[in-house]
């Protein structure tokens, strides 16, 4: 059963406002929380006074005849619906980012793109009647914003949900300008991803053929090991924990899954945040797909762990600075708007190169919880060949109630060629777990 839920006070008083070319990505994100318990009616209400907050997702998209595009907000419903399921004893223990798209697609009402008329935001809930658990899926139009829109967005539903304030602040939706582009940075390596280009079409197939090629793992991490990976690999105190474990699965193919050295791991593509370093880019409470996804400069060692990691760190730091940020911003917009415009896609990365997109800031479960803390499952979907999406861990239950949590490990997710190198990759990564990295350096 379909309702439609209104902003409790309509807000948007039709103001419109022009996305940037970073923000065409023509797809929405779904994802999955599990819960013990909800008062639906509940939800309903918190909704509806969230969207009061978040008129950008009452809206519509549009499209001009020069290619512009706007989100109009425009004070539409917002679909929410309503099921219950008698065949499943209970939800299935499942990893955070699930392989298998029909365990988790029936429980989500997916966001298409269809500008002026298809709703940027979908809501699905789902009893389960015989383990009386809940199930919530949401979609929501990834040209509104990313993660930490996404995070923002559930968190404020969560917080107004339990009677709670907000812990983010209030979202701001206007994009900002763009300076003058310099020619010479956007033709330096580290926005090599936005030139690195290929006709949808043909990304699809690569895709379809790597599927069939390749096996889903997904590796987790306990806080405990996640610490001793750190220790490994700072002895600056620079590294983060994120660091290490992003160089421990270089180290780990370089020194394991390949024979020869022109087949090591070189580079590594990494999805960042870039709020917080100026306000005139991003203020507080920025909604809009605010990352960016530079490319480390080759390791120095592709063999040691430290070098590994502190390369990747001299990244991050770099983009963390204003004026590098600056021209990163406008270049990455001509760019992809000119890449778009040609019918292309960049997904696109050279064998001796690997991205990282992690969502380790942000504990899902635990920021979506509703009240229920170390109770909600989260799950997500797509998982690619040397295309790592790093993620907390869920927690688990212990007997007929207890729950528990590891609020510092993480899981790893990817998908890796079929036979002996996903043998050899899973040997050693277990070898080194049961030596508490015993040879890792």
């Amino acid at each position: 059963m379909t309702s439609y839920i209104d902003a409790s006070s309509p807000t948007g008083n039709g103001r419109r406002i022009k996305v940037l070319s970073t923000d065409l990505i023509f797809s929405g994100v779904d994802n999955i929380f599990v819960y013990p318990s909800l008062n639906v009616d509940r939800l309903r209400d918190a909704l509806s006074r969230t969207l009061s907050f978040w008129p950008i997702l009452t809206g519509r998209i549009s499209v001009e005849s020069d290619d512009q595009y706007f989100i109009e907000f425009s004070d539409n419903s917002i679909p929410f619906t309503y099921n219950e399921n008698d065949e499943l004893e209970r939800w299935p223990d499942l990893p955070v980012i699930v392989d298998d798209v029909k365990l988790i697609q029936p429980f989500i009402d997916s966001t298409k793109y269809k500008p002026e008329i298809e709703p940027l935001l979908r809501f699905k809930v789902t009893r389960l009647l015989r383990s009386d658990e809940y199930i919530l899926g949401t979609s929501f139009c990834h040209m509104v914003g990313d993660a930490n829109s996404i995070v923002h967005f559930h968190n404020d539903l969560s917080q107004i949900y339990q009677n709670l304030e907000p812990i983010f602040p209030r979202p701001v939706f206007e994009r900002h300008l763009l300076n003058k582009e310099d020619s010479d940075f956007s033709s330096l390596p580290v926005l090599k991803l936005y030139r690195n280009t290929d006709k949808k079409e043909t990304i699809l197939a690569r895709l379809a053929k790597e599927c069939i090629e390749t096996d889903p793992i997904n590796m987790s991490f306990s806080s405990e090991q996640l610490a001793k990976l750190h220790m490994l690999a700072d002895d600056s105190n620079e590294i983060t924990t994120h660091d290490a474990l992003c160089a421990y699965i270089v180290f780990l193919m370089n020194t394991h899954l390949f024979i020869n050295e022109d087949e090591y791991i070189r580079r590594a593509y990494i999805y960042v945040n870039y709020r917080g370093v100026t306000d005139l880019l991003t203020p507080k409470g920025y909604v809009a797909n605010a990352i960016m996804q530079p490319l480390s400069s080759d390791f120095p060692n592709p063999c040691s762990l430290s070098s590994i990691a502190k390369t990747i760190r001299q990244l991050i730091k770099t983009t963390r600075q204003e004026d590098f940020l600056q021209k990163w911003v406008t270049s990455a917009n001509i760019l992809m708007k000119q890449f778009k415009k040609e019918g292309n896609v960049n997904f696109v990365w050279d064998k001796d190169e690997i991205v990282f997109n992690s969502n380790f800031k942000y504990d899902w479960s635990n920021l979506v919880n509703f009240g229920m803390k170390n109770q909600c499952r989260f799950h997500t979907m797509g998982i690619f060949k040397y295309y790592f999406r790093i993620f907390h861990l869920n927690p688990v239950k212990v007997g007929d109630r207890e729950w528990i949590k590891d609020n510092g490990g993480a899981e790893v997710s990817f998908r890796i060629p079929k036979g002996e190198m996903k043998e050899k990759f899973l040997a050693a990564w277990k070898k080194d777990i049961q030596e508490n990295f015993l040879n890792v350096k």
